[in-house]
């Protein structure tokens, strides 16, 4: 029977696509894929290695993303961390604001992409600043803990990236017809299937903390899965998990882009499916397993309210193809608590081939994890 979609697993999975808050703005398409369904260029997720900092602390971004194009070159991305507590908290007045911060802090805090490179500008790092809350103005109601933030802006392209101050959005991103370096009339700016900017909220804290949510496995149909390497992961198996290659399965920082050479690698037994063909389709449960423990006690909502209340939690599906019964699933109430039951229905493309899947558990207060199964329909 397939996962069903509750009004509060609805509202979650508006809270996972505003909290990502991605803005293709180079243009509309007439109708949108699914959510879940990952087409031209994406960007699933943005981790952070604090998701709550302290006043001048350094602060790791890795950016999720998939081309489902194999033959493209890795996409030019461009980091901006120069915003910082715009007014109401409002990251579309960071466009309007000019970075107040000192030149070698600036430098330090724009990333952008080397078109030498030969692998994806995916990580970024700053330092957030050392009066991040001691410069903004005390919250009025007594009940909120004072805080610091910063907007993370990035942009990513498949094509040329071009960084364009004072202009509305700061990128441009295009393919180059004219000749001439540089974005000119002459060339054509690249669609929001292969131009995706987006921002990542770091907020910082004297003494409130929060950490990633931990991933212990993936499971499909009734397996669960954990990469075989490096040594040292692959000996943080849970029990009964079936070690497989991390080209089938990863997790975290553990997962490269995906190779065209990639798909063209059978699959474990496992991780094989008979394809949707005919009316025949049979589906199976996709799991992203997340350790209870990671359900935290959001210490700023509980000190606002005056009782205690825990972080609320869910988890993003999304597949290359296929379908899913539910694209996201509540993982932990804010009041009723954890939930065991978070697997959703997956239904194989109706043609044979290769699928990415994603499991992407996110938590109201910034953090991130993730795990990727690659998964063969026969």
């Amino acid at each position: 029977m397939a996962a069903g979609r509750s009004v509060r697993q609805t509202r979650w999975r508006r809270c996972a696509v505003a909290t990502l808050a991605l803005a293709a703005l180079a243009g509309c398409a007439e109708e949108f894929d699914p959510q879940s369904e990952v087409s031209g260029l994406r960007v699933l997720a943005v981790k952070k290695s604090v998701p709550y900092a302290r006043p001048g602390e350094r602060v790791d971004l890795t950016l999720l993303w998939h081309d489902a194009d194999p033959g493209r070159p890795p996409p030019q991305i461009a980091w901006l961390a120069i915003c910082e507590n715009p007014p109401g908290d409002l990251f579309e007045a960071c466009l309007a604001l000019a970075p107040s911060l000192p030149p070698e802090e600036l430098a330090a805090r724009i990333s952008t992409p080397d078109a030498a490179a030969t692998a994806a500008n995916d990580r970024f790092s700053f330092v957030t600043s050392s009066d991040v809350i001691s410069s903004r103005p005390p919250p009025g109601d007594p009940g909120t803990t004072p805080y610091g933030l910063t907007y993370v802006f990035f942009a990513v392209c498949a094509g040329l990236l071009e960084l364009q101050p004072g202009a509305p959005a700061p990128f441009v991103c295009y393919e180059e017809l004219d000749g001439v370096p540089g974005f000119g009339a002459g060339d054509r700016r690249r669609d929001s299937r292969d131009f995706i900017i987006g921002y990542s909220a770091v907020f910082a804290y004297d003494e409130i903390r929060n950490t990633n949510p931990r991933v212990t496995g993936v499971a499909l149909g009734g397996n669960t899965f954990w990469p075989d390497s490096p040594a040292e992961l692959a000996a943080q198996a849970p029990a009964g998990a079936i070690l497989a290659s991390p080209r089938d399965v990863c997790i975290g920082d553990g997962c490269a882009p995906t190779s065209a050479a990639d798909g063209g690698e059978a699959c474990p037994p496992e991780l094989t499916l008979e394809a949707c063909a005919g009316g025949d389709c049979s589906q199976t449960q996709l799991e992203l397993q997340v350790d209870p423990a990671s359900a935290e006690l959001d210490s700023a909502a509980s000190a606002a309210a005056g009782e205690n209340l825990g972080e609320q939690m869910w988890v993003n599906y999304y597949g290359t193809s296929g379908d899913f019964g539910s694209d996201v699933r509540l993982l932990n109430d804010a009041v009723e608590g954890f939930s065991e039951d978070v697997a959703t229905d997956y239904t194989s493309a109706e043609a044979p081939g290769t699928a990415y899947l994603w499991g992407v558990a996110h938590d109201n207060r910034g953090g991130t994890e993730w795990a990727r199964l690659r998964v063969c329909s026969r």
